[in-house]
């Protein structure tokens, strides 16, 4: 049997968060601290599907030792051969992230709720979770290039029409960006199916996939849903297992995990450099979501935070998209020529094969739960913050698979 999943109200428990836990300095204490990682591993739904690392150094090195190549060579008796293999290694660096999840407590919403002051407690906790929700999407979308999207999507009253960096997002290289730092396979809209299990399968490098039982295939929940509801169709013991079991399906032995925080069409950006106008410049995907696309500047990453009005789409205007083919075309005295563009539009779904323990996920011991008063404000603010960080340590050892059709 599988293990027990906890509901909500047993992960908020779980969390041992209390407003007793704040102490004059603020940190955690070892046992804290861990009770409260558990807890992040727990709600992310991570525990058991990457490894977590705990660490306490400004950043942490992760030793790799290896060999490569062959080492046997054919022997004689009595006969030195006359060579001797040497071992490979290197280091995998964890630079960790400061990150807060400030708010504060006005008095008059203290008094007026029905839980009085236990309702610190209460909203604690739920800041803890969605943390957890935060930092799953920082593990997965994390993108140092610094996505642009809508001000009004992070900011409360902010513009529909103009565009800030997701500072956030920018913090780390997350894991879909660092999936494709090597082995690429392009599934041209191709719909899930076992064809793309099995093409991903072949572009890993043998040496890899000797055990598959450690091989997961990750992807977003829509992308596992849809190949579930395919073999559903089929009259056959497997099509009733994925209709009426949550168990996850194993595409030729390998075990297909769904992300609920990996987007069905992910943001990706790309940095440009465009030096022709009128010349199409080819994305690093297909089949873009059309109208997705928000284009600046890349000097918009001086001011992040200052709302920046984009570049018009359309013949007449600034650019023009090929949304099929995934190419970029500058026009004629829109835009600066040559121009730094940063470009971040939404792609087909993408999902990525490897390892489990591969991919890393880190995490800071040194955790503080601070708590001040705001006498003249009549509020008591909190502040809860960590260092995490986020790595793939092998790259070779990733096969990441685009432009996989939505249906």
């Amino acid at each position: 049997m599988g293990a027990k999943k906890l509901s909500n109200e047993e992960l908020l428990q779980k969390a041992a968060i209390t407003t007793a836990d704040i102490a004059a300095a603020g940190r955690l204490n070892d046992a804290q601290a861990n009770r409260f990682i558990d807890f992040v591993i727990d709600v992310t739904g991570l525990k058991g599907k990457v490894r977590v690392v705990r660490f306490r150094n400004d950043k942490l090195d992760i030793d790799k030792i290896g060999v490569g190549r062959r080492v046997a060579v054919p022997k004689k008796e009595a006969v030195d051969p006359g060579v001797r293999r040497k071992i490979s290694t290197s280091k995998v660096t964890l630079q960790p992230e400061e990150i807060m999840v400030p708010w504060e407590l006005s008095d008059e919403f203290v008094l007026e709720n029905i839980e009085g002051e236990e309702v610190e407690e209460t909203i604690m906790r739920l800041m803890a979770t969605q943390l957890s929700n935060d930092l799953e999407e920082l593990y997965i979308q994390g993108d140092k290039l610094g996505p642009v999207v809508f001000e009004s999507e992070l900011v409360d009253g902010g513009s529909a029409t103009d565009v800030i960096v997701d500072t956030y997002l920018k913090l780390q290289d997350g894991w879909l960006k660092l999936a494709g730092g090597s082995h690429i396979v392009d599934h041209a809209g191709q719909n899930i199916s076992h064809q793309i299990f099995s093409d991903m399968i072949v572009e890993m490098p043998s040496k890899f996939k000797r055990n598959k039982r450690n091989l997961k295939f990750f992807m977003s929940d829509t992308t596992e849903q849809l190949f579930r509801n395919n073999l559903a169709s089929r009259a056959t013991g497997l099509g009733d297992t994925a209709a009426t079991s949550e168990v996850n399906l194993r595409p030729f032995g390998v075990e297909a995990v769904s992300l609920a925080l990996l987007p069905q069409t992910p943001l990706i950006t790309e940095h440009l450099t465009v030096t022709i106008a009128g010349s199409p410049f080819a994305l690093k995907n297909k089949n873009i979501v059309t109208g997705s696309e928000l284009v600046v500047l890349q000097s918009i990453d001086a001011n992040p935070k200052s709302p920046v009005t984009p570049f018009v789409e359309g013949a007449g205007n600034d650019y023009t998209m090929d949304y099929a083919a995934g190419t970029f075309t500058l026009l004629a005295g829109a835009i600066s020529d040559p121009s730094d563009i940063k470009i971040s539009y939404l792609a087909e779904s993408q999902m990525w094969l490897t390892e489990f323990r591969n991919m890393i996920l880190g995490i800071g011991r040194e955790i503080r739960m601070e708590r001040d008063r705001n006498i003249f404000g009549s509020v008591t603010e909190f502040a809860l913050t960590a260092r995490v960080a986020v790595e793939i340590e092998e790259t070779d050892a990733v096969v990441l698979g685009i432009n996989i059709g939505l249906a």
